[in-house]
This record gives structure tokens, sequence and C-alpha cells, in this order.
């Protein structure tokens, strides 16, 4: 699957331009068409512009600027007035908790290749992990990562104020010739080629009494990124964010059409007329999520294929031979066989 096709949203691509300041575009050589769509869509903070034209415009940016560091932002850089409506939910929250809550729940809203995971580690470091691509050694892979960081870096210290301590940052991309502004600029630690691209801060910050927004106020923000979010569920390819939520765990793979058209915030009609159109039904994804994380676990784990079919919701083995013999006209073992020899043969 091609990554670099996507969107993100203008609230990502804002900040960068305050920062370059109005001289870039004077200094900019005749703008191409792709830079010409992402300006007009700039004024709604709130609209998507496509990853290519993005792409284009941070490096027209950086270029003209002649600072590489451009998309690593400190916070006071970003001014509330470029805000979508996600970062004033994101303000509004009475803590921490609930702010991160909102953002792994409607973070494809700032980009549909932005998947945010929440964990607690053992010695209660909170990881606030974003996707690590297989691209990250790109120049305009690690600037789109740049940006992101920069802006919930920024997010972050405005809901818990100027004091929040971030304990370090895990990139998956090499070391720069600007690495001193990462450490500067985002005021902690930076681990590069990590195998994780993490924010990491101590538990203590989540509840942190922050102040208590009118309940009102909060319900109606959230209604309105809801209604975004529904809006932006039935523009593009529902089944693709499906399949994600599924490999992510973010939806049981049992799950019913009830509970995943809640979890997009659509109805169960409205889901199935959006896969329907798009030539699919939540069966056959469920079913291609199966069949991957099937083969994954046949190839890197030692359990059995009985213990694989109940791992991954089937009701046994014979489940499991049927599906794999229809989809890749071969039973598990013989896939396990088949594989396995073949990664071996790779390693030596």
């Amino acid at each position: 699957m091609n990554m670099e096709k996507g969107y993100v949203s203008t609230a990502l691509i804002r900040p960068l331009l305050e920062n370059a300041g109005a001289r870039s575009f004077e200094e900019m050589p005749d703008a191409s068409e792709g830079i010409q769509r992402v300006l007009k869509q700039l004024k709604d903070p709130d609209s998507r512009i496509s990853i290519e034209d993005a792409d284009e415009l941070i490096g027209q940016l950086i270029q003209t600027t002649g600072n590489e560091a451009l998309c690593v932002q400190p916070p006071h850089k970003f001014n509330t007035h470029s805000s979508c409506q996600l970062q004033h939910l994101f303000l509004c929250s009475n803590t921490l908790r609930e702010a991160l809550y909102y953002m792994e729940k409607f973070s494809p809203l700032l980009s549909d290749l932005l998947e945010v995971n929440v964990t607690r580690t053992r010695d209660n470091i909170i990881k606030i992990k974003l996707p690590v691509h297989d691209n990250a050694f790109l120049a305009s892979q690690r600037h789109r990562t740049e940006i992101i960081i920069s802006i919930m870096l920024n997010w972050m210290r405005q809901l818990c104020g100027a004091e929040l301590e971030v304990v370090g940052i895990n990139v998956p991309f090499p070391a720069t010739q600007y690495q001193q502004q990462h450490s500067q600029q985002w005021r902690t630690t930076v681990q590069y080629n990590a195998d994780e691209c993490s924010i990491q801060l101590h538990s203590k910050w989540l509840d942190e009494g922050l102040h208590k927004t009118n309940p009102h106020i909060l319900s109606m923000m959230k209604r309105e990124v809801e209604e975004q979010y529904r809006k932006l569920a039935r523009s593009g390819s529902l089944a693709e964010r499906i399949r994600k939520a599924l490999m992510q765990d973010k939806i049981r793979l049992n799950a019913n059409q009830q509970e995943v058209a809640n979890y997009f915030h659509i109805s169960a009609r409205t889901l199935n007329r959006h896969l329907h159109r798009e030539n699919t039904s939540l069966k056959q994804i469920v079913t291609q999520v199966r069949l991957e994380t099937a083969k994954q676990m046949l190839i890197a784990s030692e359990d059995s294929i009985e213990q694989i079919a109940l791992q991954i919701g089937l009701s046994g083995r014979r489940t499991l031979d049927r599906i794999f013999i229809k989809e890749v006209n071969q039973s598990p073992a013989q896939f396990r066989q088949n594989n396995r020899h073949h990664a071996m043969a790779v390693g030596h």
C-alpha cells in the first residue's frame, strides 16, 4: 500500500506558515498548482489537503527560508487563531487524560496517516505513540512527523502550562544536522533511530486539576468534532479505516455491525451503505484482517493452529483451515511450512 496517498489537516500546516513569516511567500518562485491549491484551502483550519501538496509546500518553505528545522517548533510559535475544532476540544478538556482520549479517538481529523495510541509503562510513564511508517527515513516523512510532535507538545503545554515536563521523545529517523534544535525546541532528550515514535511523560500529569470547563460548552464542542468525524467517515475509505481500527485492537474482531458503527459515530445502515459503495462488507473486512493476523502469527509464533484460530476469534482450527484454503489456496499448516522455509532461506 502506498503510504504517501492521504491527507493532512490545514491545522498542521498553518502554524508552519506563521513560523516561516509572510516574506516567504514574496520570495517564493511562481507557485505551482499544488501550492496554489493549498494556499486557497488554508483559510479554513478544518479543511484537508493532499499529502502530495502539503509535502511540496513544506519543501518549498524550507528551501525559501533556508531553515531545515522549520518543522521543529517551540510552543509559543503557535497561534490559537489557526486552531481547528479538535484543538478547541483538546484545550477545553478538564484533564490531560480526557484530552488524550479525544486525540486518540479523533486523530484522523489531523491526518488519515495519524493513529495515536496512549499506553502506560510499568514505571508509570505515559507513552503517546504515533505511527512509524516504512519511509520514516525520507525527509518529507520526517518533516511531517516533526510537525505532529510540535503540535502535540504545543497543545499539551497550552493545556497543562509551561511547567509540563516531557521525559523524552523517540523518533524513528536518524539524527539530523539540526538535531540540537530538536532537544532545544521540544525541551527534552530525543532518541533517534528508535523502533517507535513516541512522546513520554510521567503519569502524574494525566489528572492534574486544570480547570473546570462548563459541561455544556464541552459537550457542544464534542458534538462538533463528532460531526466532522462523521463526515470524514462518509467521505474517505471507510473500509480502510475499519481495517486499521481492527488491526490496532481499537475494535474487537468479534464486534457486531452496531459496535463498529458506534465507533465511527454513524448508524449501522450508513455503515452498510458506505461499505456496499466500496464493494465490500464488514464480514469481508474482518475475514481479511483475521487472515493477515493469522499469517503473521503462523510465521512468527510457535502457537498451534488451533490456538491461533481461537486468538483471532474463530471457533477452531477447522474454520481457519476453510478460510485459508478458500483465500490462499493452501492450508495454514502448508502456509506455515512454506513461509518458514522462505524466512530461513532469506536469513541465510
